[in-house]
């Protein structure tokens, strides 16, 4: 399967990570961030790259294009997997590590996460999955029923069940992340996960105790009405995906919805956002 290779030149790593925001609705499948560049990957034959690099010439951004075979770029990526480590909230000691099935177990973990890189959206190592993995820290999963919408490699739905969840919905639009995180929840031994393949944040009418969804702007504000529906009152949630410069949409959004309780977090400009049904 060949795809192609964006290969775009950034100042610094904050305009790398502002420019991931930006390029997320062009459903990429997976990014490598280096020093003074952002790679971008997709699927050439479902991809409009006319529109995509009208954008970027737009946005004076120059760039370079390739193509290459799938396990090309896969393998390059595994090669700079390294584990992450998260500690809690206010405390230095390490709440989850996230690593690779060729990374040695970190003993001094609570959690120990094995999440196969396979280029998923959500490895620990974006501040965005660094903030919901921290966030879960301190709220109460024990036998709770969890949706993890956007779901990427599946890692927060295997912490979700690892902290006592009674039932976990791993939901992703992506055939690759859908395969993934079946990948990662055989590697976890969990049994109380069901991956489902969907565009949308939906439960099949069944009301969710916690709703983590660490996605995007755009996708969060255009699904709030279907995230109403699978929540109830006093439902705990979490987003992100969200750059600190969206924070008074984000906000305005969610007050219109009448989300309540909203607390807001920062991370390298990436908000994290805790509110209630």
């Amino acid at each position: 399967m060949a795809h192609l290779e964006y290969n775009i030149n950034t100042e610094n790593a904050e305009q790398a990570e502002m420019l991931l925001a930006l390029i997320m609705p062009y459903n990429f499948e997976g990014y490598l961030q280096e020093e003074a560049s952002l790679k971008a990957y997709v699927n050439q034959n479902d991809f409009d790259a006319e529109a995509f690099e009208a954008f970027l010439k737009e946005s004076n951004l120059s760039f370079n294009k390739s193509s290459i075979q799938h396990e090309n770029w896969n393998a390059k990526w595994e090669s700079s997997f390294e584990p992450i480590v998260v500690p809690y909230i206010d405390s230095p000691e390490i709440f989850a590590c996230v690593r690779a099935n060729f990374h040695p177990m970190n003993n001094d973990a609570k959690f120990d996460l094995l999440i196969t890189p396979k280029m998923s959206f959500g490895t620990g190592h974006h501040p965005t999955t660094f903030q919901m993995i921290q966030e879960m820290s301190v709220l109460n999963f024990e036998n709770k029923i969890v949706l993890d919408y956007g779901t990427g490699t599946g890692v927060l739905a295997v912490l979700a069940e690892k902290l006592g969840a009674q039932k976990v919905v791993a939901i992703d639009y992506d055939v690759l992340c859908y395969d993934n995180t079946v990948e990662n929840i055989e590697a976890n031994h969990c049994k109380k996960i069901i991956p489902v393949l969907d565009s949308h944040c939906t439960n099949n009418n069944e009301k969710v105790d916690i709703l983590l969804a660490n996605i995007n702007l755009n996708v969060i504000i255009s699904e709030l009405k279907n995230i109403l529906e699978a929540t109830s009152q006093g439902t705990q949630i979490l987003f992100s995906g969200i750059l600190i410069e969206h924070k008074e949409i984000i906000y305005n959004a969610l007050v219109e919805h009448h989300f309540q309780n909203i607390q807001m977090k920062s991370k390298e400009n990436w908000l994290v956002i805790y509110c209630t049904r």
